[in-house]
């Protein structure tokens, strides 16, 4: 535990998938006995619980489940803050649509043959392609992921997601021509099977960063996420950490993939599971065990030990 005070342990961040549950375990969302013990404990000597998760908050029943009364999580890599407690929606931060179909037209550029998906707060836009071999492909498998025949909106996005009517979609508020897309999308996802993720996110990067923040999460798929430009996972968690008068130097937080770079950076200490991506690993502090190995749960009963011992 070098370089950790328990004293100022005030917040503790931490992804989900290949995190605190396996990959294997995405769609039950089954949580070991020990994290859960492990988060309640912390919980309970006041130290706030907050899931900073690249999923959309329609998946996150099961973990919540699990872990209970958590406070806000924030989703869709930092586009999303929500309460579960009361299932509602603290913040959004959609990507405009000039953005979002300039960029998917570059990323054609890139591969002709690239699959796109969107998500919203209230459905998953999906090109039939994109759902091959993916989650989703399987009825049974999008109702426990939280994809009903409802919430799907199948078929190309420029149609989906009304590419014709830029900018006459109303928000909330009710104004008029602010160029969000119908349906106000917080992340476009896109699948290449050309070249492996992390060559994809370069290429992508390259030529779509000065238009959106892109990313990848999933272990052995070519899949990046895209979302609005500055939104990631550590401009969301210190907004929410200063709602809670907390400073960097009083999170602890935990990743793996490098979605969670920008997080593990900011934060005053930040750990990525042994099973980590290279790039999550040298972004951390600290390497824990395999998140098999409860690696994050073992981090959280060691800083609250050293707590416990403090005068």
């Amino acid at each position: 535990m070098a370089g950790i005070d328990a004293r100022t342990l005030r917040l503790i961040a931490s992804d989900i998938d290949g995190t605190i549950l396996s990959y294997r375990s995405a769609v039950s969302g089954t949580v070991s006995s020990r994290t859960v013990a492990a988060f309640h404990a912390a919980r309970e000597a006041g130290v706030q619980i907050v899931l900073v998760t690249g999923r959309p908050v329609r998946w996150l029943k099961p973990v919540s489940d699990a872990l209970g009364a958590i406070g806000p999580v924030i989703c869709s890599n930092g586009a999303v803050v929500y309460d579960l407690a009361e299932d509602r929606l603290l913040r959004e931060d959609p990507l405009e649509a000039e953005a979002l179909f300039e960029a998917k037209d570059l990323i054609l550029d890139i591969d002709r043959q690239a699959s796109f998906a969107a998500e919203t707060l209230e459905h998953l836009h999906s090109e039939p392609e994109f759902l091959k071999d993916s989650l989703f492909f399987e009825e049974d498998r999008r109702r426990a992921a939280g994809v009903t025949e409802d919430t799907l909106r199948l078929g190309p996005l420029d149609e989906t997601l009304e590419r014709d009517a830029l900018g006459a979609a109303r928000t909330p508020g009710g104004e008029v021509g602010v160029g969000h897309a119908a349906d106000r999308v917080v992340k476009l996802l896109v699948k290449t099977t050309a070249m492996d993720a992390d060559l994809f996110l370069e290429k992508v990067r390259e030529r779509v960063g000065h238009l959106l923040s892109v990313t990848h999460s999933a272990p052995g798929v070519s899949l990046l996420e895209l979302s609005a430009k500055g939104v990631n996972k550590a401009s969301a968690l210190q907004r929410v950490s200063a709602e809670f008068g907390v400073g960097a130097e009083g999170v602890v937080a935990f990743g793996d993939m490098p979605n969670d770079i920008e997080m593990l950076q900011w934060a005053g200490t930040s750990w990525v599971v042994g099973s980590a991506h290279p790039m999550a690993q040298s972004a951390a502090h600290h390497v824990t065990a395999d998140c098999d190995d409860d690696g994050v749960a073992q981090v959280i009963e060691q800083l609250l030990e050293g707590a416990r011992a403090l005068p």
